[in-house]
């Protein structure tokens, strides 16, 4: 039997090899990173323009009570915008549909500003399922599907639908250049892998985007995701965090009842602590948080009649997207008695320094104050309720 001694000697060894793994594995990422540094400055940083930022990226959502849980109030409401990544199915309990109190529970996170993405109908690997059933079957069965289905499900107080994903996230990161152009521009704008480059994204990206996956199994320490994050922000460029369920380091997988298949699963797992202190130092930092979506400059609405509206304001209303950049240069908006009842969306007006929302079915006013040029609002004729944001300086407020 090996002593005392020579075990503990053979642990020491291998921690420090694994400690030379990851030093070795991330400053590859990091060298990566730093060539693609622009030393010339970037001047004035603007959201969604070119303040770089940070994309959480979650998968699977049979998880969704975990990002609820863990996620929901730690996120806020249009603060840390994150994508949580949509199938149709729960991976276990035999692979039923998502049930109705899940459906509510992915809407309300869409109803604080995260996007709900695509991730296919049923998590199948887009290689393996079009090798074996051609792109054709693939696209059917786990693109347009999940669109459908999407389509025909409303939360069961608020009725509130889901938008139309812009975004997709390859299952299992398994992806080859036939399913990217099967994908992108004819359903998404972007499409999410895993390692791929200098693992940078630039603002108002069109194709595959690069992820880096830092749920417990791949960071052994979140000194390696500072170095990472500090790197990016020279660069002028975005990170896309992959992550899977939100649990606390306590948590037991074996508590969910999902059997023993699923406990591979169960490794895929980022702590609450974990990205709060990724929050912490990018706030440190200066830099934003972002969508998938808002990378690729796409603009989404909650409420289908803002969405119209806003198409009559840009230069091309039949386009495939609503290009931020574009609503970001409008100074002036007429929404008067348009039956809109939900503001999201609006927040990509940055510019907008007169806004007439009167004669609409709005109750919640709070995301005026992410205007910050706006001098006057007419809010007249609305159902306002307490949420309504606190004005801002200098703001004409019309009742």
């Amino acid at each position: 039997m090996k002593s005392a001694l020579t075990r503990s000697l053979g642990q020491v060894k291998d921690r420090f090899n694994r400690y030379r793994y990851w030093e070795w594995y991330y400053g590859n990422l990091i060298r990566g990173m730093e060539k693609a540094i622009d030393k010339r400055g970037f001047g004035h940083m603007s959201p969604y323009i070119n303040k770089p930022g940070i994309a959480f990226s979650f998968d699977d959502s049979y998880r969704v009570g975990q990002w609820v849980e863990y996620g929901k109030e730690m996120f806020g409401y249009y603060d840390v915008k994150v994508t949580f990544n949509v199938n149709a199915f729960h991976h276990f309990e035999g692979e039923r549909e998502h049930t109705q109190k899940e459906i509510d529970m992915l809407l309300e996170l869409q109803s604080c500003g995260h996007e709900l993405a695509h991730h296919g109908f049923k998590h199948q690997s887009a290689v393996s399922y079009a090798n074996e059933n051609g792109s054709s079957a693939w696209i059917k069965d786990e693109i347009i599907s999940l669109f459908d289905w999407m389509e025909n499900q409303a939360h069961s107080k608020t009725k509130e639908k889901f938008k139309k994903p812009v975004t997709f996230a390859f299952p299992f990161a398994e992806y080859n250049e036939e399913n990217i152009s099967e994908l992108v521009p004819d359903y998404f704008k972007i499409v999410r892998g895993q390692l791929v480059g200098n693992n940078l994204t630039p603002f108002s990206h069109t194709g595959l985007a690069p992820s880096l996956c830092i749920d417990s199994k791949f960071v052994p320490n979140v000194k390696y995701i500072k170095r990472i994050m500090k790197a990016a922000k020279q660069t002028g460029c975005n990170l896309i965090f992959m992550c899977h369920s939100i649990l606390p380091k306590e948590a037991e997988w074996d508590d969910f009842g999902w059997g023993e298949d699923p406990i591979g699963s169960g490794e895929w797992r980022i702590t609450p602590d974990t990205i709060q202190t990724i929050i912490n130092e990018a706030k440190r930092m200066d830099m934003e948080f972002y969508t998938t979506a808002e990378l690729a400059n796409v603009a989404t609405f909650i409420d289908r009649n803002l969405g119209s509206c806003v198409r009559n304001h840009i230069a091309n209303p039949y386009g495939s997207w609503i290009s931020i950049s574009e609503l970001s240069a409008i100074k002036e908006l007429d929404l008067s008695g348009k039956d809109i009842s939900n503001l999201d969306g609006i927040q990509y007006f940055t510019k907008l320094e007169m806004l007439n929302l009167n004669n609409n079915n709005i109750s919640d006013f709070r995301l005026i104050e992410r205007l910050p040029n706006l001098k006057k609002i007419d809010i007249g004729n609305n159902p306002i309720s307490s949420k309504i944001a606190p004005p801002l300086a200098g703001l004409k407020v019309l009742f």
